[in-house]
């Protein structure tokens, strides 16, 4: 989009306050204008914002074997508790969507910070299931309304550069979900009550994002549509059938892919503290489990913009789905505590790469805003949040928690052999003008 022009006044080139041949236009230019002056986004803060979201979920997720004892749910029943979070998201997600392309991203990220961070200690002191459940839909509606925002803004900011940045990004949220496993096994192992932890948690949540905001990118919801409105005009346009079926089949595909991937990523989320701790050891040691598979994945995050700029997409999620069908199948052979801490590890540093692609390709797919894509992947992830607990609840049930993970490794095989129909190669980081991405 072309910067408007001011009710009044001459322009920047007439009065050589500006010179868009030598000195590329902020985003901010237009309060600049006005005499505010508005920093420059910085990846830092984007960071910042990630870590911040890392430290929900995983806050209640590692304590999750104090919550099941306390209510004394079975694990099928567990599982369906935990569909409160999933439900919530998905009723949120359609509606961020929106938001985000309205009103921008930053807007978004700041009051879903705020809304997830007053609504984080309710998971502890719910009473009963119901209220459990009750309050999970709470806590993942605005957990999904903060993670499409946040998704939103890195997808903008990696336009800025023209390369992969969005592993780094999520790097920072698996940075804040280990911090969040350890600091649970320490509460864990002293006894501080969950609903004073998670309280606390929620706070940090807020008051982080809230200090930071000013150096999100701002004005994405004005920015180009997709990577189709920059289409060379060098040839005839296709057939509208067929241009429709190539603009919907991308998405339709990563959707399908982002349900797995949830399933990949949440069942050792919710499901490894718990296992933990049936293979003999300590309730204060059973949460490692669940760091364990965050460790892995941060090592992988913070790898992968290297791995993905070198080998492309496909590549990297094809050897990381891999990984953790690898990892995980360890973790069934062989039925010990240690093993199975080793499996999650390798499983995590495997996931960590689905993600961070299936965000960055969604944001770029022809005839879909950034907005839309992220909501998109966002609700098949939520989906896939979903139906994972509710499967492994019955499975575990049906044969055991242990061999309920070969689920989990089926999947992941899956997404190996199906990995360059996921992540199309035409999908990478496109650089911008600033001037695109601005305030509306």
């Amino acid at each position: 989009m072309q910067r408007a022009q001011g009710p009044s006044g001459p322009s920047p080139k007439a009065t050589g306050a500006g010179n868009t041949a030598s000195e590329p236009e902020r985003p901010g230019a237009k309060r600049q204008e006005r005499g505010a002056r508005v920093p420059a986004p910085r990846a830092s803060a984007v960071a910042i914002v990630f870590v911040a979201n890392g430290l929900g979920g995983p806050s209640f997720l590692a304590r999750l074997p104090e919550r099941q004892s306390a209510l004394g749910l079975s694990d099928a029943a567990l599982g369906l508790t935990l569909v409160g979070m999933a439900v919530g998201a998905m009723v949120a997600s359609p509606v961020v969507g929106r938001l985000v392309s309205r009103v921008g991203s930053r807007r978004v990220v700041v009051v879903a910070a705020a809304g997830l961070g007053a609504s984080l200690w309710t998971a502890g002191a719910a009473p009963n299931a119901p209220g459990l459940f009750a309050a999970l839909a709470v806590v993942g509606a605005t957990d999904a309304a903060m993670d499409i925002s946040m998704n939103a803004n890195g997808a903008a900011f990696e336009d800025h550069s023209g390369r992969s940045v969005m592993h780094g990004l999520h790097g920072a949220w698996s940075l804040g979900a280990l911090a969040a496993g350890g600091i649970a096994a320490a509460g864990a192992a002293t006894g501080v009550p969950l609903t004073v932890h998670l309280a606390l948690a929620g706070g940090v949540i807020a008051g982080s994002v809230l200090l930071t905001r000013s150096a999100l990118v701002s004005g994405d919801a004005v920015a180009r549509v997709a990577t189709g409105s920059d289409r060379a005009a060098d040839g005839p346009a296709p057939p509208a059938a067929d241009s429709g079926r190539r603009l919907v089949r991308p998405i339709v595909i990563l959707a399908a892919a982002t349900v797995g991937g949830a399933v990949i990523e949440g069942a050792p989320s919710d499901w490894s503290a718990i296992q933990m701790e049936r293979l003999g050891v300590a309730a204060g040691v059973s949460a490692l489990g669940y760091a364990g598979f965050m460790a892995g994945m941060v090592a992988g995050r913070f790898a992968g913009d290297r791995l993905t700029d070198r080998f492309g997409g496909a590549a990297v999620l094809r050897g990381g789905t891999s990984l953790v069908a690898m990892g995980l199948l360890v973790g069934i052979a062989v039925n010990h505590p240690a093993a199975f801490a080793v499996g999650l590890v390798l499983a995590g540093l495997g996931a960590a790469g689905f993600f961070p692609l299936a965000f960055s390709a969604a944001a770029r797919t022809p005839g879909v805003s950034p907005g839309s894509g992220a909501a998109t992947v966002s609700l098949a992830a939520r989906l896939g949040f979903m139906l994972e607990p509710v499967l492994m609840g019955a499975l575990a049930d049906l044969v055991g928690l242990r061999w309920a993970f070969g689920l989990v490794a089926g999947v992941a095989l899956l997404m190996a052999a199906t990995a360059y129909r996921i992540i199309p190669a035409a999908c990478r980081p496109v650089a911008v003008r600033l001037a695109d991405v601005r305030e509306p």
